[in-house]
C-alpha cells in the first residue's frame, strides 16, 4: 500500500479512536480544519514541521504513521 494512503488511514483510524473530531485536532496543531481535513483526504501532505506533531498529539511514532512499522509505540 502506498504510504500515502497508510498516512491518510492512520490519521482517521487514530482521530476515531481518541474520539476527537478534526476542528479539535486541528486546534491542538495550530492550524486550520482544513488544512488537517486535507492531509486526512490526501489533498496536502504535511510539512516537516508539522509531522512531529501530529506523532505527539497521537502518541505515536511517525514510523508508524507512515506504515514503517505497524507498532504504534514511540519506542
Amino acid at each position: 500500500m502506498q504510504v500515502e494512503k497508510v498516512f491518510q488511514e492512520r490519521l482517521r483510524f487514530l482521530r476515531a479512536e481518541k474520539g476527537v473530531s478534526q476542528k479539535q485536532v486541528a486546534e491542538s496543531l495550530g492550524i486550520t480544519e482544513v488544512g488537517y481535513r486535507n492531509y486526512e483526504t490526501g489533498r496536502r501532505k504535511p510539512t516537516f514541521d508539522i509531522l512531529p506533531s501530529i506523532a505527539d498529539f497521537f502518541g505515536v511514532s511517525t514510523d508508524y504513521l507512515f506504515g514503517r512499522s505497524d507498532n504504534p509505540n514511540r519506542y
